[in-house]
C-alpha cells in the first residue's frame, strides 16, 4: 500500500512545493521480494545452488559467466535425469562432466578503441621524467582492459549471463570480466584525458542502452545484476562528457533516458520520514531481489545458514543485495548492530540508512538534469529537477550534516540519530558542490579540522602516518574498511577539498594527490600492476581483505591517476 504526500518546503527561506507527489512506502521494513531475472541457471534454480552450493569452484562468479552450450531447457532436462541415475547429491566427478558437456567458458572480445592515442597530450604536461614514464605506461593499459560484447551475445541471448552492448568499453580489471556502473565514471575521465571522446560516447551510449532495456543502469553488465544498481553516475557521466566536448546534440538526444534513470531512483529507492515535526525525502540503498548473489552464491548462502526460515534468508540476501548496489561490499559502513557499525556481515542493513555519498550524488544529478533541461529550452522540466535537488539538499542540510562533528554523516532512518563514524563517504558534499556555495571556505576548513580531528592528517595538512586516506577507522576484514584505500573515495576527496574556496583544503587536497600518486606509483614500479584497492599502511601494495583477492587492472585506479596529473602534472615529483 502506497499514500500520496505534497510537501511544502521551505529552503533557506524561500518555500516550494514538490511538482510531484511524493510516493511513500507504508514502512521501510517491506521484506518481499520478486526474481532476480527469469533464468533457472543463471539467477536460480535447484542447478544453480547445487553447482555453487558444492563449491565447485574457487569463485562463485566462474560458473554464472559460463556460457551454455544448449538451450536452458535441455540443460535443465539432462541434469534431472542425471540426478535420478546418481541421487542427491551427484558426485563431484559427474558434476564437472555435465559442466564440461554443458557450459563452456565465455570471454569478451579483445578490442583496441579507435581513438587510442600512443602519445596523449596528458604525458606532455607531466614534468617529473619518472612520472611522465609512468603515465605512458598507465596509457598503455588501456588496451589490456578494452573489450567488447560479441555480436552473438545479441544473436543468442538466451545462452549467456552477459548483457549485450553495441559499444567496447573498459572493464575494471581481472575478475571483473563485463562492464561496471560507478567504475566506469572514473574510467571515463581518464579516457577522456587520455583523448578518447569517441570511445567515452560509446561507453555512454552502453549505459543508456542499458536504462532502456533495464530502466536503469545495472551493478554491471550481466543479467543477474538485475533489481540492483550502484551509485547513479550516468547523469555525472554525460555532465563529463559534455563539459570535455560541448557535444549538446548528444545530450539533447538522450535527454529523455537520463530523466528515465534519475526517475528510478526517486521512484524506486526514495522514502520520506519524520524529524521534529518536518518531513524529509531521501533516498537509501534498497535491492529487494530473492536469493543469494548468483556471483557470491556459496558465501551469501553460508551466511544465511543459522537463520531459520526462507522469509528471513531473502530478508539478508536483500539486505547484502543492497549493499552490493552502494559499491562498497562490504564494510561496517553497512552494519546495524542496535545502532552502532558493529558486528558482522549479517547485522548488513543498508535500507535503514541514508547515505550521505548517495544522496549528495542524486542533489547533483537532479541540478544536472535541470541544466540539461534549460539548454533545451524546457523550463517547465528545469524548475521541476531543479526543484528536486532542492528537496534533496534540504534532507542533506538537516540530516546528514552534523554541525557538532563539522561534517556531514549517514543518518540511521531508526534511530533518527546521526551515524558518528569517520567514512570515506563523509566528504562527497565537497565534490558534488552539495552545500551552500557562499559557505565553500567554511565547509573546506571544516572537513580540514574533521581530517585532524581523527588524526588522517597533521597540523601540516600531510597524512598522518598513513600512506593514503583509509576507507575507514575500523578493522573489520571487509574491504571496504581500514586500512584499505580506494581510488574513487581518494578522487572525491581531493577533488572536493580542491573545490572548495578554501586556502587550507587546497593544500590538503594537493598533499593528498602527491601521496596517492606516490603509492600508485611505487606499487607498479615492484609489480608492474595498477591495483583496485591500496593500503594505507604498507606503502605500495594492495589493499586486502573481503571474499575475493585483491585484484589487478584496475580502470578505475588508471583514471584517478590521469585525473591528478591533469590537474597537478607540473608540480607533482617523484
Amino acid at each position: 500500500m502506497f499514500r500520496c504526500l505534497w510537501t511544502l518546503m521551505v529552503f533557506h527561506g524561500v518555500c516550494v512545493q514538490s511538482l510531484l507527489p511524493l510516493v511513500i512506502p507504508e514502512g521501510i521494513n517491506d521484506k518481499s521480494c520478486v526474481k532476480i531475472c527469469s533464468s533457472n541457471i543463471y539467477c536460480q534454480g535447484e542447478l544453480l545452488d547445487d553447482i555453487q552450493s558444492c563449491r565447485l569452484f574457487g569463485d562463485s562468479k566462474t560458473f554464472v559467466d559460463m556460457k551454455l552450450k544448449k538451450n536452458e531447457t535441455d540443460i535443465l532436462e539432462a541434469y534431472a535425469v542425471l540426478k535420478s541415475q546418481t541421487g542427491t547429491p551427484v558426485p563431484r566427478n559427474k558434476m564437472l562432466d555435465f559442466i564440461a558437456s554443458n557450459f563452456e567458458e565465455c570471454k569478451l572480445l579483445e578490442w583496441i578503441p579507435s581513438d587510442f592515442k600512443e602519445n596523449p597530450l596528458i604525458v606532455d604536461t607531466v614534468q617529473d621524467s619518472s612520472y611522465k614514464s609512468f603515465v605512458k605506461s598507465v596509457n598503455q593499459l588501456w588496451k589490456t582492459l578494452a573489450k567488447k560484447v560479441s555480436d552473438d551475445v545479441y544473436k543468442n541471448p538466451e545462452l549467456y549471463s552477459a548483457i549485450y552492448l553495441p559499444n567496447g568499453f573498459f572493464i575494471a580489471g581481472d575478475r571483473f570480466n563485463e562492464i561496471y556502473y560507478w567504475d566506469s565514471y572514473w574510467i571515463i575521465k581518464g579516457a577522456l584525458i587520455c583523448g578518447m571522446q569517441d570511445t567515452v560516447k560509446g561507453i555512454i551510449e552502453n549505459f543508456i542502452y542499458m536504462v532502456q532495456k533495464y530502466g536503469c543502469v545495472l551493478n554491471g553488465g550481466r543479467i543477474y545484476y538485475s533489481g540492483r544498481s550502484q551509485p547513479p553516475f550516468l547523469l555525472q557521466m554525460v555532465d563529463a562528457y559534455y563539459k570535455f566536448t560541448h557535444d549538446s546534440n548528444f545530450v539533447l538526444d538522450n535527454l529523455e533516458c537520463l530523466e528515465q534513470e534519475v526517475k528510478f531512483w526517486l521512484t524506486k529507492r526514495c522514502i520520506t520520514v519524520e524529524k521534529d515535526g518536518q518531513y524529509y525525502t531521501l533516498a537509501r540503498y534498497n535491492t529487494r531481489t530473492c536469493g543469494p548473489r548468483p556471483e557470491s552464491y556459496y558465501e551469501d548462502k553460508n551466511l544465511a545458514q543459522p537463520l531459520n526460515t526462507l522469509l528471513d534468508k531473502n530478508d539478508l540476501y536483500a539486505r547484502i543485495k543492497s549493499a552490493a548496489e552502494s559499491g562498497m561490499d562490504f564494510s561496517t559502513k553497512h552494519f546495524n548492530n542496535n545502532g552502532s557499525n558493529t558486528g558482522t556481515l549479517i547485522n548488513t542493513d543498508p535500507q535503514n540508512f541514508f547515505y550521505v555519498e548517495l544522496n549528495s550524488i542524486l542533489q547533483s544529478n537532479c541540478e544536472i538534469l535541470s541544466k540539461f533541461f534549460f539548454m533545451k529550452g524546457d523550463q517547465l522540466k528545469a524548475d521541476k529537477y531543479n526543484l528536486y535537488g532542492t528537496r534533496f539538499q534540504r534532507g542533506i542540510d538537516n540530516l546528514l550534516w552534523n554541525e557538532e562533528e563539522g561534517i556531514w554523516l549517514d543518518y540511521d532512518i531508526t534511530t533518527k540519530k546521526s551515524r558518528n563514524y569517520f567514512y570515506g563517504t563523509n566528504f562527497v558534499p565537497l565534490f558534488t558542490g552539495s552545500y551552500l556555495k557562499d559557505k565553500s571556505d567554511y565547509y573546506g576548513d571544516r572537513a580540514i579540522q574533521y581530517l585532524i580531528k581523527n588524526k588522517i592528517i597533521n597540523d601540516n595538512l600531510k597524512l598522518n602516518c598513513v600512506f593514503c586516506v583509509p576507507t575507514s577507522l575500523y578493522e573489520s576484514s571487509q574491504q571496504w574498511d581500514y586500512p584499505n584505500c580506494w581510488p574513487p573515495l581518494q578522487s572525491m576527496l581531493i577533488f572536493g577539498l580542491d573545490s572548495t574556496t578554501s586556502e587550507k583544503a587546497k593544500m590538503c587536497a594537493f598533499n593528498l594527490a602527491d601521496a596517492w600518486i606516490k603509492t600508485n606509483y611505487a606499487g607498479f614500479q615492484k609489480t608492474g600492476y595498477m591495483f583496485e584497492k591500496y593500503s594505507a599502511i604498507s606503502f605500495g601494495t594492495s589493499g586486502d581483505g573481503g571474499e575475493y583477492k585483491p585484484q589487478k587492472g584496475f580502470g578505475w585506479t588508471n583514471g584517478v591517476v590521469f585525473e591528478i596529473f591533469n590537474r597537478w602534472g607540473n608540480e607533482l615529483k617523484c
